[in-house]
């Protein structure tokens, strides 16, 4: 069962969630005193493996910050399976579409990837904290064309974009929202960047092995560490954004 830390609890936690805002390129750019509301409005959410944060086509009053573990997302194909879209780490925000209109449905499906800590912020009280603060508004005019701007990546890059630079593009962009340098835990499987780019495993296997005897990254049971930032960012190549 989740355990709920509710809003307005323990200053350990609105710490936590600052120290994770103030590092997140998704945020660490808004004023320090934003920041720091923001997490005195925000709630930690603890989640075991599997579990489900959000079922899809529903709608959505919250906005999570992944803290620490993972969040798989997938999307049901027409055949009913469920396709992994991302695999979303430290730094990374779940449920953009709801910075549109509090309500506003998901059709994404998100679920725990081992023991996961989220940071969760009630939209209406981002609201009612933050009305008529244009900044604020601003920001989440950004934060949803940021969002909308790397799926066009991703499909560009599905089009266009060999494998092996692909993979290293992808890798990239989970590895930047954690926004430190050295020993970026990755919870993704091989299955799921297959899914996430479309490939075989084998073929993944041989790409990600690669880079792990270039001193790129460590392979890990379900995981994935990156090792070395600016090697990964040779790979990846320029105008990679953080997911």
């Amino acid at each position: 069962m989740t355990r709920r830390i509710a809003s307005g609890g323990s200053s350990s936690d609105t710490r936590r969630i600052r120290v994770v805002l103030g590092r997140s390129p998704h945020s660490k750019l808004l004023h320090g005193d934003v920041l720091d509301r923001l997490a005195g409005i925000g709630h930690i959410e603890r989640y075991k493996g599997g579990e489900l944060i959000h079922a899809a086509w529903q709608p959505v009053r919250k906005l999570w910050l992944v803290l620490s573990g993972g969040l798989r997302v997938t999307e049901l194909t027409p055949d009913g399976d469920a396709l992994t879209t991302a695999v979303l780490g430290e730094g990374s925000y779940f449920a953009l579409g709801s910075l549109v209109k509090d309500g506003t449905p998901v059709k994404s499906e998100a679920h725990a990837i081992g023991h996961t800590h989220l940071a969760a912020f009630e939209l209406a009280l981002i609201d009612r904290e933050f009305a008529g603060d244009e900044n604020v508004q601003q920001h989440r005019r950004l934060l949803l064309y940021f969002g909308f701007s790397a799926l066009a990546d991703f499909h560009r890059d599905a089009l266009a974009v060999p494998l092996p630079l692909r993979l290293a593009r992808r890798l990239l962009g989970h590895a930047l929202a954690a926004g430190h340098v050295a020993d970026i835990e990755l919870r993704m499987s091989q299955a799921d960047i297959a899914s996430m780019l479309g490939a075989s495993r084998s073929r993944v296997n041989a790409e990600l092995r690669r880079l792990e005897a270039d001193g790129v990254l460590q392979l890990g049971y379900r995981r994935i560490v990156v090792r070395d930032l600016e090697l990964l960012r040779a790979a990846a190549g320029a105008d990679v954004a953080p997911v």
